[in-house]
């Protein structure tokens, strides 16, 4: 029997969204993203990343549009960092939540990151002993690769372990297993997931799935009934990795929304205000191909007035 535990959404869009945009889209037109996400009733949301605008150049405005949005009450806001320095600026910038990604796969960290796993987590090290200074700050680690790998194809159940383990070492307590390309179907990700929660009971566990080969929400749904309970996703369903060959979107919000509420599991988010969002994707950027299905499809016409939305 499924169960009907609440689920937290954490929107990714504005960062894993935006970093395969070519098109500079203004800093304006990010923040209204942001605050219309926040709007919806989604409770975490990841703005962007500190890196180093030559590697994506999408995000050079990222202190910009903290400073825009770092007012919104009740949402955890976020950004990805790959390093010491991006930790920094992060922090200074006021935000309390930090997500630091390496991958279980050398091949696909070294593409990434430029250097091994364990020498992303040395920086991560770094990054928690300057966590020190900040009280409130809080470390997520996104494990890349957990489920496949464009270079490597398949990742060992040891590897992920031994990483989970090292991450917890450095008093990592929040990681996500992240299917970086799309290569998870629903009987690994049950595998992986009761394997990582057997091992390490008290870490509190994300997902974050690829829809590439279409797979996306059968893979949300066995984590869920593995026992994950935080998932995050992507308006209108774009995404995906730059340095990653063949990455295409994450799966859209609004299908995720759309499929728990409908199996009455809550999410806490307004699936009308969450399609204007995407609406709204849709015309600041026109060239991009969004692969939304709710967005395409609509909610049935029955469920317009359905109490879970």
């Amino acid at each position: 029997m499924i169960p009907n535990d609440p689920v937290k959404i954490v929107e990714v869009g504005p960062r894993d969204s935006l970093q395969n945009v070519c098109e500079y889209l203004e800093t304006g037109k990010k923040i209204n993203l942001i605050r219309r996400l926040a709007d919806c009733g989604i409770k975490e949301i990841e703005l962007g990343s500190f890196v180093h605008p030559g590697a994506i150049p999408q995000f050079k405005d990222i202190k910009e549009v903290v400073d825009g949005v770092i007012s919104i009450k009740g949402v955890k806001l976020t950004t990805l960092v790959p390093n010491l320095k991006g930790a920094q600026k992060a922090f200074q910038s006021g935000l309390k939540q930090i997500v630091f990604v390496f991958s279980v796969s050398q091949s696909h960290n070294f593409s990434n990151v430029r250097r091994t796993p364990d020498e992303s987590l040395e920086e991560l090290k770094k990054i928690k002993e300057l966590s020190s200074s900040y009280p409130e700050a809080v470390i997520r680690v996104n494990l890349a690769t957990t489920f496949g790998c464009p270079f490597e194809i398949r990742v060992k159940k040891k590897d992920i372990l031994n990483y989970i383990e090292k991450t917890v070492e450095i008093g990592i307590k929040e990681i996500t297993l992240c299917d970086s390309i799309g290569f998870g179907n629903p009987k690994q990700v049950e595998d992986i997931v009761t394997t990582c929660m057997k091992n390490f009971p008290k870490i509190i566990y994300n997902a974050h799935f690829h829809n590439t080969r279409g797979l996306g929400l059968a893979n949300a749904l066995a984590a869920y009934e593995s026992g994950i309970r935080s998932f995050e996703s992507s308006i209108a369903g774009l995404g995906g990795c730059p340095f990653t060959p063949g990455s295409s979107g994450n799966i859209a919000t609004e299908d995720m929304v759309f499929m728990f509420e409908e199996m009455g599991i809550e999410t806490g988010v307004d699936i009308q205000n969450l399609l204007s969002v995407s609406r709204y994707m849709k015309e600041i950027l026109p060239d991009v191909n969004l692969e939304s299905s709710l967005l395409r499809a609509g909610i049935p016409k029955q469920l317009d007035n359905d109490l879970h939305f």
